[in-house]
């Protein structure tokens, strides 16, 4: 009896202590009292469980980065916000509020609960720049509001389905890291005009909704919407699943220096040249035939509108220290490109063979031009993805760069010799020259130069 007693009166203890340890304790913040719940005390993790108040003053809701129980002086940090906490509390119940709302979540943030944010009225802005350990978004974490900015984190991988839908947002960057954009992700934004995925790197997944009907991420934006793609992408992005309801909404962009000329190279699509920029290819060299004399570059130059076929290095003239908008992949006439010597990459490359020589589009000493890379002496080049470069065979590569006189190639508006230096071709006559570099009027057998390529007669 007496050890069924003190089995009781140890059960007994064992409940108090407990009743007298709770794992959950409150913070007020800005007027709105949150509980937390501690879900790893070893690495002392908490969980946003509740909430009530609903108030901010002011209006601002900033999750702190340490929290503190009462009776400790060591931090516990907030890693998830469970799920349907503060649905149709950051508003005027479940109507619309005044949107001035600004939620910032904290660095250690990894997770958030299914509609935890939903029907979120009162909310204008939401940052979540600093979540680099958050990795997905998904269950309609902020559907339906009055968010008009938002901010998200390198690192995130995965916004699920209708996570952003319904709400008011003007334009979105992103992140790099984004692998999957499901369904209405950002879908019935119908002020969304600029989404940004210049960072991703390939076509994230899209899997369609489930449960409210087929959609792409960005359903319902508006009707002028612009979608800024990755380099060579557009042409995946308007056949893939789910975000070929967007084509010919995709754009491309390159970034230009200060000189306004860059070199360009598209793998799986054409170009279309935009408005007040010109492209040009590299056809040849003439050599002049004195070593006093500099050679003669070939060039031929496409005005805007004009279609450059994909698999083509290209010069892409523009306004300095601009980013210039274009078009890929568009149906059309794409202009003939025979004869170019521009090289190019889709990935970061090294190009090197013999019997050629390589330059790569620079300003240097004499001005832009084409300029052996760094002590390469022309042996070698190395290409940045998306990048062109001049090959040419050594019988008439320069010994040194040489400057190329885009403005003549423009103004002429076709295939000419540059810097009106030495013999220019005339209509219908072949420009020969030997190995020698000495002009031949009537060839022989053997290598000759004509008109800027070898050519064994």
């Amino acid at each position: 009896m007496k050890r069924l007693y003190l089995l009781i009166f140890s059960l007994i203890v064992i409940f108090t202590t407990k009743a007298q340890s709770p794992t959950e304790f409150t913070q007020n913040i800005n007027g709105v009292t949150i509980t937390y719940k501690i879900i790893d005390q070893a690495n002392r993790y908490v969980e946003v469980s509740a909430q009530s108040g609903g108030v901010f003053t002011p209006p601002q809701l900033t999750f702190p980065e340490a929290v503190y129980k009462s009776g400790e002086t060591q931090p516990y940090t907030i890693t998830k916000i469970a799920g349907g906490i503060f649905n149709g509390t950051l508003g005027q119940g479940w109507t619309a509020g005044d949107g001035t709302v600004t939620i910032t979540f904290p660095s250690s943030l990894e997770e958030i609960g299914w509609m935890a944010f939903a029907h979120a009225y009162d909310v204008k802005e939401v940052d979540l720049s600093k979540c680099t350990k958050l990795k997905k978004l998904e269950g309609l974490n902020f559907h339906r509001g009055k968010i008009t900015k938002l901010s998200l984190p390198e690192g995130l991988e995965k916004i699920g389905e209708h996570v952003f839908d319904d709400n008011k947002l003007v334009s979105v960057d992103i992140p790099s890291t984004v692998k999957v954009m499901n369904g209405g992700a950002f879908g019935q934004n119908p002020m969304l005009k600029i989404v940004n995925l210049r960072k991703v790197p390939v076509v994230p997944i899209s899997d369609l909704s489930i449960g409210f009907g087929d959609s792409s991420p960005l359903e319902g934006a508006d009707p002028n919407l612009k979608i800024y793609v990755n380099t060579d992408l557009t042409g995946l992005y308007a056949t893939a699943r789910g975000w070929s309801d967007e084509a010919g909404k995709y754009i491309e962009a390159i970034d230009m220096n200060a000189t306004g000329y860059a070199s360009l190279y598209l793998e799986n699509e054409n170009f279309l040249v935009p408005t007040g920029c010109t492209a040009y290819i590299i056809t040849g060299i003439t050599p002049s035939g004195s070593p006093t004399t500099p050679d003669q570059a070939v060039v031929k130059a496409f005005g805007a509108g004009k279609i450059i076929p994909k698999q083509t290095g290209f010069i892409l003239q523009g306004a300095p220290n601009t980013t210039i908008e274009y078009r890929a992949a568009v149906t059309g006439a794409e202009e003939s490109v025979s004869g170019n010597m521009l090289i190019g990459t889709a990935t970061a490359q090294e190009f090197s063979s013999a019997g050629n020589k390589y330059y790569i589009l620079a300003n240097g000493g004499e001005g832009i031009g084409f300029y052996k890379q760094g002590t390469r002496d022309g042996a070698s080049i190395k290409l940045a993805a998306h990048r062109a470069g001049l090959c040419l065979p050594d019988a008439i590569a320069p010994a040194k760069g040489f400057i190329v006189d885009f403005e003549a190639a423009r103004s002429a508006g076709q295939t000419t010799g540059l810097r009106s230096i030495g013999t220019t071709k005339t209509s219908g006559e072949d420009i020969i020259y030997d190995l020698q570099g000495r002009r031949i009027t009537h060839p022989t057998h053997g290598i000759y130069i004509i008109n800027g390529k070898k050519v064994l007669k």
